[in-house]
């Protein structure tokens, strides 16, 4: 056997490692999430593997519960409102960190992260305090301003990224032809930064959307979120609507992610 070809079996062999070993890691991390999905479709009244047949009875006991759907839509207006709120104060704390100079800069930006490495269960305790100090009443009030606390830092780094390496002569230029600092960052800076925008956008939606620790103290009864409701209704046991119900969650929280990587390139 020559040298080359030796060479060229041991890539092979080592590529073919490398490629189990990805497999392998993919399985770990997506089998559980694809059980779950694929005992949604049973046509039995317990989870269980369809062999005899796809059903999709329980997404249409799902879609005919208004309990269900309820909670879905209070995710989605928690998650979107928490996601636009996100947007606009970690936009503007970015902008501030960027283009001023102030002291203790760089340990004011890892307080913004905290909310990123605080347990939620803590922050959902300090939270709950706090909004009833200045009475902010829990259910949407409260979680939407509880769940933007917990997404700001995901734009705040998103954008600050974005802004390190924005040209400032740009804006320098729109300020010598006469625009004031609104115009120039609506006509200049946003446009270019827009891309770390909306996958700040989408990244706080996905947190928002699948928070559960933190949103357990927030929520008053008719604001529950679809995680809440998961861990409600499995206290009775585990039934094929949950996972119907989980699996129309993971698809939401999938595409939300797919789309913030996209905007993300």
């Amino acid at each position: 056997m020559s040298v080359t070809a030796s060479i060229r079996r041991a890539s092979l062999v080592r590529q073919g490692a490398l490629l189990a070993v990805l497999v392998a890691i993919y399985a770990f991390l997506l089998v559980p999430v694809a059980v779950v999905i694929l005992t949604s479709f049973t046509g039995q009244t317990f989870p269980a593997i369809p062999y005899d047949g796809i059903s999709v009875q329980w997404y249409a006991e799902l879609f005919a519960d208004n309990q269900l759907l309820g909670a879905l839509m209070t995710s989605f207006v928690v998650a979107t409102s928490a996601s636009l709120l996100s947007v606009a104060f970690g936009t503007a704390a970015a902008v501030g960190f960027v283009r001023a100079e102030f002291p203790y800069k760089q340990q004011l930006s890892t307080i913004m992260l905290l909310p990123m490495i605080i347990s939620p269960v803590i922050t959902g305790i300090a939270l709950i305090r706090y909004f009833g100090m200045v009475n902010v009443s829990s259910g949407y009030p409260a979680l939407i301003i509880g769940h933007s606390i917990l997404t700001v830092p995901y734009v705040f780094l998103l954008v600050r990224s974005q802004l390190v390496t924005f040209d400032e002569d740009l804006e320098q230029a729109s300020r010598v032809l006469g625009a004031d600092s609104t115009v120039t960052f609506m006509n200049v800076t946003a446009p270019i930064i827009s891309p770390a925008l909306l996958a700040g956008f989408f990244i706080s939606f996905v947190v928002s959307f699948g928070e559960f620790t933190a949103t357990q103290f927030l929520i008053s009864p008719g604001s529950s979120t679809v995680p809440v409701e998961i861990y409600t209704m499995l206290r009775t046991g585990l039934t094929p609507t949950i996972n119907a119900l989980s699996t129309v969650l993971v698809v939401i929280m999938v595409v939300a992610a797919l789309l913030s990587r996209y905007f993300e390139r």
